[in-house]
């Protein structure tokens, strides 16, 4: 046989095993199938809400349903948690006229329970897509601390409040497929609530310190399973 044809003959049968290996690594049609997705990651506080809030961290389950390859909807389960940035609180308390300094321990803890859709950029091994979902947050907060004026310290009295209200967010991620039912996800998304209802960090007549509107971008990694 030739040495030409022994070569072409090798890259024919080269090709088709990178080809046959790309096709095994990459899912089939998705509609009507459902999955699995985890994520963590950091939140970060935006607006009115990082004036008085450090960085935070959260976590998400969610279950999507494919109706097509470029549409998903999916239900989903989180939890996020933050606490007070004192330096920020005793910035706003100055400038309401407060006197003393504020020692505050605010743990800020969300559940938000989701329901949204995706819609997929594009097919492949990388699969951009884009996020719309609508949510109910259920909050937390848990007030205590001090003000210190001078040598004078006077404690702040507990409080608990709970309450819950209507947000969406935004967003943009990608999937990155390892193989037919494995991927890794990445997420970035901003969300927001609805209605701007005051909630008082601290309590002191007429120098409260509250928050009002609650936003935050996070940025979330983890896995995603296809059952098939």
């Amino acid at each position: 046989m030739p040495l030409k044809n022994v070569w072409l003959m090798m890259v024919v049968s080269a090709l088709t095993t990178v080809a046959s290996a790309q096709s095994e690594r990459l899912p089939e049609g998705r509609q009507g199938t459902y999955g699995v997705v985890l994520r963590a990651g950091p939140a970060f506080p935006v607006g009115e809400f990082s004036d008085l809030f450090a960085t935070g961290f959260g976590g998400f389950v969610e279950v999507p349903y494919h109706l097509g390859e470029e549409f998903q909807v999916f239900i989903g389960l989180g939890g996020l948690f933050w606490n007070v940035d004192n330096e920020k609180v005793n910035q706003q308390y100055t400038t309401a006229g407060g006197a003393g300094t504020v020692n505050l321990d605010a743990p800020f803890r969300m559940i938000p329970l989701i329901v949204g859709i995706n819609y997929v950029l594009s097919r492949g091994q990388l699969r951009p897509y884009l996020t719309l979902a609508f949510s109910v947050y259920f909050q937390k907060l848990e007030t205590s601390g001090t003000i210190t004026l001078g040598n004078l310290i006077t404690p702040l009295l507990p409080t608990t409040q709970t309450w819950s209200q209507g947000a969406f967010a935004l967003g943009l991620g990608t999937e990155y497929q390892l193989n037919d039912t494995w991927a890794i996800d990445l997420n970035a998304r901003f969300g927001a609530v609805i209605d701007y209802e005051a909630r008082v960090l601290i309590g002191t007549g007429s120098n409260d310190v509250v928050t009002r509107a609650i936003r935050f971008f996070s940025l979330m990694g983890g896995i995603s399973y296809t059952f098939r």
